[in-house]
């Protein structure tokens, strides 16, 4: 994944090395962002179970981002909108014994408002959001042995926020494209039964990470 977004940013380098922004600069109306990347979790896992060892966690915190964002502008360097994205994660266990799996899966949608300007070759902004985030965690363990197997799944809904940042090289007068950083979180409320919860005093568990994705995008 590294290897490729290197690539990926290289690649935009290359082609945006003869293109200035002064040469495409102009009054922005509207701004659409499609983008897809790495995504990694630092906050609470979910359990204090023995089978989360070190290397399922590991596998758990690595996964997918994928979003989208639509913006208006309301000044000429400020813009209003709304932006929805999609987190994915995922770890698998197989021994003798068991075979243990889990996914993870976040989804969220709320209004935007960013800033931006013109700087070197691209456009420079940085945008905030805060809304409903879908959390749902899926849990299977299946004994090899006896054939027996068994689910546990929560989904809950809970207040978040992120916090982008992008650069993007203007290839022309109507295309954008080039890297994103975001930085996102929400506290996740949890049920009273004890597998889900990190803290036996506590009900609820932290839950936040950055993204690094390619982006696409237009003005108008």
């Amino acid at each position: 994944m590294r290897k490729t977004l290197l690539l990926m940013l290289l690649s935009l380098s290359c082609l945006t090395s003869g293109v200035s922004a002064e040469d495409a600069k102009g009054d922005i109306h509207a701004l659409m962002f499609v983008e897809g990347g790495y995504s990694h979790n630092f906050g609470d896992l979910n359990s204090t179970w023995t089978q989360y060892f070190s290397s399922f966690q590991r596998q758990l915190r690595n996964g997918y981002s994928i979003q989208a964002t639509a913006l208006g502008c309301i000044t000429q360097n400020a813009c209003l909108g709304l932006v929805a994205w999609k987190k994915g994660f995922s770890a698998v266990d197989d021994d003798l014994l068991y075979r243990t799996t889990e996914d993870v899966e976040m989804k969220y949608i709320g209004p935007a408002l960013g800033c931006y300007d013109y700087f070197g070759p691209g456009l420079l902004g940085l945008y905030l959001s805060a809304g409903y985030t879908r959390y749902s965690d899926k849990y299977e363990t299946y004994a090899t042995r006896s054939g027996e197997s068994s689910e546990d799944r929560f989904v809950t809904g809970a207040f978040g926020y992120l916090i982008d940042m992008k650069y993007m090289f203007c290839l022309g007068k109507y295309i954008l494209a080039g890297p994103s950083i975001g930085y996102y979180g929400f506290r996740v409320k949890t049920s009273n039964e004890g597998f889900w919860r990190v803290d036996w005093d506590a009900d609820c568990f932290r839950v936040d990470g950055f993204n690094i994705t390619g982006c696409l995008g237009v003005r108008f």
